[in-house]
């Protein structure tokens, strides 16, 4: 069983705490990774069990959490803090840590995340699309090598947008696309106007405003994770005022007659084969709020679905940004670990 260290004790660091905690329960439990120690410099000394009872979004957590002088007590389960500021002095292997997920954001370039890869850690995984090998689970997982000790889970839109692609290419071959990406705020926006952002659009108000962001594109992150796409897709990104939840739509030119109903079929059959726990199709007039706490990477919205040609359609997917990338990161890492296990 691989031990997990979760370097940030953020909204997507907690949340990957509540998937790892859930996924240890049952049959499976000896095989799950597990997580035995948080890093964050901002802990806080008393509420840190608080923070994981409750959320303002994504609802309170079934586990039994009790608040520790030197971490938490979840379901049984004992989890140690650190508040450490120094990357390099996070004393990970005093409590066993293999494998460390970098849930700050701060380390998605090769050089900044090789300082978390401390003698005795098997494994760095961020989050980021960088110079990093990136694997979208459900898509190019697969491709992951043991050489490899640094590796990437890209982005909850990244993740989406992905997951689409792939089964369009898969069943009828992508000529070109362009995906406009709704991205939720976090808190990384600013909720009120603020000089501080080097983006003048960043500047503004993320609670009350919606701005286009400049994200780094994912066309060119899309060709790293399905080379066969490379240059075929490009992206915008707008910044929305709404929590958690963030969308895609995708016009995407085929390579294949496609009608309408054909691809939501595929979307259907991969949903409940291949993709199963990535994909979920639904014929629900959705709103955002619906897909809060969603685990799948990609919700197909088939009631705004529209064709543009025989070969070309408009689709629309909701993703949760936080619950549903919590639980791809929690895969990933759990995938490696049984690939080590084969060794």
């Amino acid at each position: 069983m691989a031990k997990i260290g979760i370097n940030g004790y953020g909204r997507l660091g907690r949340l990957l705490l509540r998937v790892a905690v859930d996924k240890c329960k049952g049959k499976s439990a000896v095989r799950s990774p597990m997580v035995v120690m948080i890093n964050d410099p901002h802990i806080p000394k008393c509420g840190s069990a608080n923070l994981i009872k409750k959320d303002s979004f994504q609802g309170g957590c079934c586990c039994d959490v009790k608040e520790l002088s030197d971490g938490i007590m979840i379901d049984g389960l004992k989890v140690e803090f650190s508040r450490e500021d120094k990357v390099e002095k996070i004393p990970w292997t005093k409590y066993g840590v293999d494998y460390i997920i970098d849930t700050t954001w701060q380390h998605t370039e090769r050089d900044s995340a090789k300082k978390l890869a401390t003698p005795g850690i098997k494994r760095v995984m961020v989050t980021g699309c960088k110079n990093i090998p990136m694997f979208v689970f459900g898509v190019n997982h697969a491709c992951f090598k043991l050489d490899m000790k640094l590796v990437s889970a890209a982005s909850p839109s990244t993740n989406c947008l992905a997951t689409m692609l792939s089964v369009l290419h898969e069943y009828f071959g992508v000529e070109n696309a362009l995906a406009t990406t709704l991205r939720p705020f976090s808190n990384y926006y600013r909720l009120l106007d603020d000089p501080t952002r080097s983006n003048v659009r960043d500047c503004r108000a993320s609670i009350n405003c919606m701005a286009p962001t400049e994200a780094l594109s994912q066309g060119h992150v899309i060709g790293k994770i399905m080379p066969e796409l490379d240059e075929k897709t490009e992206t915008t990104t707008i910044r929305v005022p709404v929590t958690c939840v963030g969308a895609v739509s995708l016009a995407v030119k085929l390579k294949k007659p496609a009608p309408l109903d054909v691809i939501n079929l595929k979307f259907k059959e991969a949903a409940v084969t291949y993709m199963k726990g990535i994909i979920r199709v639904s014929e629900e007039e959705l709103v955002s709020n619906d897909v809060i706490s969603d685990c799948h990477s990609c919700v197909m919205d088939l009631k705004t679905g529209k064709p543009l040609s025989k070969c070309a359609a408009q689709l629309f997917a909701w993703y949760d940004a936080e619950y549903a990338f919590a639980s791809r990161l929690y895969d990933l890492a759990q995938y490696i670990s049984s690939r080590e296990d084969c060794k």
